[in-house]
């Protein structure tokens, strides 16, 4: 194959980076965390979305006991801090202190919302089954909050080594979704 050159099969997250970055919110009751994510994806059309937690994260005990999380989804002036945040453990530090961030309380689950996010989607666990061999929980959103004005093409995804991208120019193709149009509202 002259046209291409192998590429390690442990590094191909890189090349389909499964979605923004975003922060995870978790409450016990007694105490709010975040963690920083950026394993996540839409599974249906739905409100059916995946997230990978594992037991090597703050926040997996109390997801698993919860069984509700919020899904922030920061904006492009938040990247540092979404990083820091990933940095340390709920164990050590509180977050939401440390890093200034704002609690808004939610509707439909414990957990906050995350003031400065540009939306926030309230999430319930679906399904679990997949948590023991792939870390991986199908969560159904139950509520969803956008900030008014909000520009959604600033969330940026990480590259999968420490780089980051924003979105780039919006392609508004709705004209030609021709199979899907209800999805192109």
């Amino acid at each position: 194959m002259d046209t291409f050159e192998p590429y390690p099969v442990r590094q191909t997250y890189r090349l389909i980076e499964p979605g923004p970055t975003v922060l995870i919110s978790t409450s016990d009751g007694a105490r709010d965390n975040l963690m920083t994510n950026a394993f996540n994806m839409p599974v249906r059309h739905d409100g059916i979305l995946a997230v990978v937690v594992g037991t090597w994260d703050a926040s997996f005990a109390t997801l698993q006991k919860s069984r509700q999380c919020v899904i922030g989804i920061p904006g492009a002036e938040l990247m540092r801090t979404t990083v820091d945040v990933g940095n340390c453990s709920g164990e050590d530090v509180d977050k939401w202190e440390h890093f200034g961030l704002t609690r808004v309380p939610g509707v439909s689950v414990a957990a906050p919302l995350i003031g400065e996010c540009v939306a926030n989607i309230e999430c319930k666990v679906e399904d679990d089954s997949l948590v023991e061999d792939y870390s991986l929980w199908l969560l159904r959103a139950t509520a969803a909050w956008i900030r008014p004005g909000a520009d959604l093409t600033s969330e940026f995804h990480h590259r999968g080594n420490g780089t980051f991208s924003t979105n780039g120019e919006l392609h508004d193709l709705r004209d030609q979704m021709t199979k899907w149009k209800y999805f192109a509202n």
